[in-house]
């Protein structure tokens, strides 16, 4: 740096290491004078110590900001600014700075991160670097997602943002200082020698870059563990040339200098870039890389047939219904080739005409979505349309944090600072009904309303006949429009894949196939068998003609066992077929000529360059593996042919997974009285196969352990699983059962299995909780075994102390509910642990107190005794807000029964959850759920006298409902012990 560029360059340093509310950071105080020594040393060629102001530890967050902006004016080369503290967030998720009187009930008292954000890019200074050394500083890597002219500017000049932890994630301090900042200072002090990570070597380099300096922090924090604790990795991002920033002189350079560095930064401008593997993508994007069958979902290859301008599903009505309507997404709900995905792009064509953004989501395997979809939508200031295709595939089947996509994050986080930033954002969803039935996900309720598609007979004809006359030109004009419309069926999409096949067949001159049309219910053989042998057609050297005697079912039964093993390689798909086809008759078609013959019809199809084969839908997996499990009339279970089938799996572990999610995707879709029967086939398999399937499984750590999570998710095989886990499970946990994935396995063990059988693989759960304590996933194990009241002294003590340091670390993530609700549970806690624990999970309501899991923290806190005055006010005042922030139709009983059930309630508060129970019981008064409110009610001696009056009124609407319950028992004992009641109506409820 030279004298000039010095002179023009400002900083601003600013720590805070004693807090009225949060616990302190003696460390902090160390930092500022360690890291000014060596930005202002003469030997550096750094900052004049005159342009360096320090803020002294006790401001309030104006003068902080006043520091911040005047610097932000006068530097014109170099602009740094340094916080060191504690970090939080605010409802909506925005990183919030530290001072000394800040509190998680007192946001204003904190600098907001965007203040600080606006300031710098508002400068003028040609270098900007923001370091932030707190827990959550990752958040500030969002620097400056809305397209302005300022942030355009600030992209061309250059700027770095280092922080020393992801948006989730804590930081660690020690007594001299805080974990990141001494791997700072000491960056800057000794210089970088050796081999750089490009090749470079330290020791040449004349400057310390930004990103010189964040890759020897990095190298040096990497895999250190604080007490007890792993040091998160830093992070960076850059705006063009941030990257280069020079920071100070390199104390270590001993040659020439080589030209700056050109590491590969982060971009923070917001422009998308183009990333095959992207799992956000714009509406073209998504349309481009549509191959093979799917191609038929735009308008270019098949116009799309209207449900007509008064339903519901009518594209022009939808958009306008996500227009119109704030903070509510649709949900379009149909069964498999109903036309979910083309209706989802028909109102993106219409959103983009309309000027809006369009991105479709993609499902990932590795981290959550959502993330990635609030940069997307943050990235400009310009309404946008979210299409999730198929949401069930971004969730599990229960309630759970541990799934691709957080709702509760995209309905409480997302939405209002959209709203905040006056961007308009539309969300479009699809679902399968089956999946929606049986499906708990309250969250779903919350953020969507439902849409069914237009699904009647004829409108499936008029798509199927428009299908015909659009793909299948020749077919018609040869054989004419009765007889090609009986031939493809009346089912949109099979319709298309065979008008396809068809057409091809008739341009070619080709004879056409004499065949029935596909009906629902099971005739698809007709077609498989017409594609495999239709005229004397030779497949791999074995020549089959009609008058061979080969089943139907032998033809379906590997083509079924194909389409359920995928999406896979190819040659796990042909293992998987000639599996099954081993348990058929012995005349034979080969494995690999099926599949081929499957892909040649283009039934089968590579996915994109993955390299994985895959059905073009899931419509032709469920007609072929329907079309085997249930008998000819789809009337009983063909339980020879459902096990030939399933014999298809025995194949390897990922074989076992798809077939598994493949098939409970059917069953969800089958008329109840086939699903019972074909399950009872499916689990006396299982039974069966458990010991083969368990040998099977434990081949592969992440096949095997995918492949447990899918079985233990639901049906077909979740009961089956549980009766006989030891010969399924247990080989795969004795190879892997310390395997960072194997929560997956006993987390599902330890909430489902039977006690005595779930003690069992305690010892298990306590090794990988002693070794994975420390991770995000831990939540999963240590809230199980926080339940569990048989454990041994020193084991309770293990958990425990997992649990208490795992909260200390990531105590405010949504899924420490899991965590915080079995542990506020317990009633062994020392008063230490107590205060602690409820200190724990007031912090975390602070966060996610509207959340619907909210109520499994504010169940225990409500129930315990041993509160404070101050735990018992707040946990109150979470519980009157949450119960107030639910609909009608919410579950509430977890959280208005225990507090109603407080006896030290101020008369507000009284008034208030008397007032909720009334309106609640306004919609549910007759539900199973209602006696506990009344009772709850009945008991409390603060209720007035026209309260009980109106309790009693319930009660009674109850009472003609349930008389015959034992709850109605109960409710009449309370009723008639209510002392300020009329003898009168004692007499009229005893009766």
């Amino acid at each position: 740096m030279t004298e000039q560029q010095a002179r023009g360059s400002r900083a601003v340093l600013f720590g805070v290491h004693a807090f009225t509310h949060f616990p302190d950071l003696e460390g902090v105080s160390r930092n500022i004078p360690a890291l000014l020594a060596q930005l202002t040393d003469p030997e550096a060629g750094a900052l004049p110590e005159e342009n360096c102001v320090v803020v002294p530890a006790q401001s309030e967050h104006g003068r902080i900001l006043d520091a911040v902006c005047q610097a932000a004016e006068e530097a014109d080369d170099l602009l740094l600014i340094y916080y060191a503290g504690h970090g939080h967030f605010d409802r909506a998720g925005a990183l919030l700075l530290a001072t000394e009187t800040s509190s998680r009930t007192r946001l204003h008292r904190s600098v907001p991160y965007e203040a600080i954000r606006e300031c710098v890019e508002l400068s003028h200074a040609r270098h900007k670097v923001v370091i932030v050394d707190c827990c959550y500083s990752g958040r500030a890597l969002r620097m400056g997602e809305a397209s302005t002219e300022a942030t355009d500017r600030l992209a061309i000049e250059g700027a770095c943002v280092l922080t020393s932890a992801a948006e989730t994630e804590r930081s660690l301090c020690l007594a001299e200082g805080s974990v990141f900042t001494l791997a700072l200072v000491e960056v800057l002090r000794d210089g970088l020698t050796g081999v750089l990570s490009d090749g470079r070597r330290g020791d040449e380099q004349s400057h310390l870059s930004t990103a010189d300096v964040f890759a020897g922090i990095r190298d040096r924090l990497a895999g250190r563990i604080v007490d007890d604790l792993p040091v998160p990795e830093p992070r960076m991002a850059t705006r063009g040339d941030g990257h280069k920033i020079p920071l100070a002189r390199n104390r270590a350079f001993t040659g020439p200098p080589t030209p700056p560095v050109d590491i590969a930064p982060t971009d923070l401008s917001g422009q998308p870039a183009s990333d095959p593997l992207a799992v956000v993508v714009g509406q073209q994007t998504f349309v481009d890389e549509l191959v093979g069958y799917r191609k038929s979902l735009t308008p270019e290859h098949l116009p799309f047939v209207s449900p007509g301008p008064s339903h519901q599903s009518e594209p022009h009505r939808l958009f306008c219904r996500l227009r119109d309507i704030d903070d509510r997404g649709v949900l379009l709900v149909g069964a498999a080739g109903s036309g979910k995905t083309r209706t989802s792009l028909e109102v993106g064509w219409i959103a983009l005409r309309e000027g809006w953004r369009v991105f479709h989501v993609r499902p990932e395997q590795e981290s959550s979505l959502t993330i990635r979809i609030t940069a997307a939508v943050l990235a400009e200031n310009s309404p946008v349309l979210i299409v999730i295709h198929y949401l069930n595939e971004y969730l599990n089947a229960e309630e759970d944090s541990d799934a691709q996509l957080d709702l509760t994050a995209l309905h409480h986080l997302l939405l209002p600072e959209a709203r905040r930033r006056n961007i308009k954002v539309g969300l479009l969803a699809s679902v399968r009904p089956g999946w929606l039935r049986k499906a708990r996900h309250i969250q779903v309720h919350d953020l969507f309303d439902e849409v069914e598609l237009r699904q009647d007979e004829d409108f499936q004809r008029l798509v199927a006949d428009h299908a015909v006359a659009n793909m299948a030109p020749t077919l018609v004009a040869r054989l004419g429009m009765e007889r090609s419309r009986e031939m493809v069926g009346h089912r949109p999409t099979i319709a298309v894949l065979m008008a396809q096949e068809l057409e091809h067949q008739a341009v070619q001159g080709l004879p056409i196939p004499d065949m029935t049309g596909l009906r629902t219910g099971g005739t698809l053989w007709s077609w498989v068998r017409g594609a495999l042998d239709g005229d004397d057609l030779p497949i791999d050297g074995l020549h089959m003609t009609a008058s061979d005697e080969v089943t139907s079912a032998d033809w379906l039964i590997p083509a079924a066992a194909a389409a359920a093993a995928c999406p896979q390689e190819k040659a796990d798909v042909i293992a998987a077929a000639n599996a099954a086809l081993a348990r058929t008759s012995s005349r034979l078609p080969r494995a690999d000529g099926v599949v081929n013959t499957l892909i040649d019809v283009g039934w089968l199809e590579y996915e994109g360059d993955s390299g994985l084969l895959n059905t073009v839908h899931d419509v032709v997996c469920d007609q072929l593996v329907e079309s085997v499990l249930l008998s000819t009339g789809g009337r009983t279970a063909n339980r020879e042919g459902t096990r030939a089938l399933l014999a298809g799996c025995l194949t390897g572990p990922r074989t076992v997974g798809r077939y598994t999610t493949n098939l409970a995707r059917l069953l969800n879709d089958l008329a109840p009285d086939n699903r019972t029967a074909v399950s009872a086939v499916i689990e006396e398999w299982f039974a069966d196969n458990a010991h083969a399937l368990g040998e099977i499984l434990r081949l592969d750590a992440d096949a095997g352990g995918y492949a447990l999570d899918v079985i233990c998710s639901g049906p077909p095989w979740s009961n089956a699983a549980m009766h006989n886990w030891q010969e399924l499970v247990g080989p795969w946990l004795e190879e892997f059962g310390g395997d960072v994935n194997a929560y997956h396995v006993l987390r599902w063990a330890l909430w489902n299995l039977p006690a005595d059988s779930a003690l069992l693989l305690v010892p298990v759960a306590l090794r990988w909780v002693e070794t994975h304590g420390w991770r995000r996933e831990a939540s999963h194990v240590t809230g199980p075994l926080l339940r569990r009241t048989d454990l041994a002294v020193e084991e309770q003590e293990l958990v425990l102390r997992k649990a208490m340091g795992w909260l200390r670390r990531d105590g405010e993530l949504l899924e420490a509910g899991f965590v915080l609700s079995p542990l506020v549970d317990r009633t062994d806690l020392t008063d230490d642990h107590t205060r602690r624990a409820v200190a724990h999970a007031l912090g975390w309501l602070q966060h996610h107190g509207s959340a619907w899991v909210a109520q499994m923290v504010l169940r225990p806190l409500l129930s315990r005794g041993d509160l404070t005055e101050e735990e018992a006010r707040n946990s109150v005042s979470f519980a009157l807000s949450w119960l107030e922030a639910q609909t009608a139709e919410t579950p509430v009983t977890y959280v208005l029964c225990p507090l109603l059930a407080q006896r030290e309630l101020e008369e507000s508060q009284m008034r208030r959850a008397v007032t909720f129970a009334f309106r609640w019981l306004d919609t549910n008064a007759v539900t199973d759920e209602a006696h506990f409110v009344l009772r709850a009610l009945l008991e409390h001696p603060g209720l007035t006298d026209h309260a009980v009056r109106r309790a009693a009124g319930f009660a009674d609407q109850w009472l003609e409902h349930n008389s015959a319950t034992e709850g109605a028992g109960l409710l009449v004992r309370r009723l008639t012990e209510r002392l300020d009641m009329t003898d009168g109506e004692t007499t009229r409820h005893r009766s």
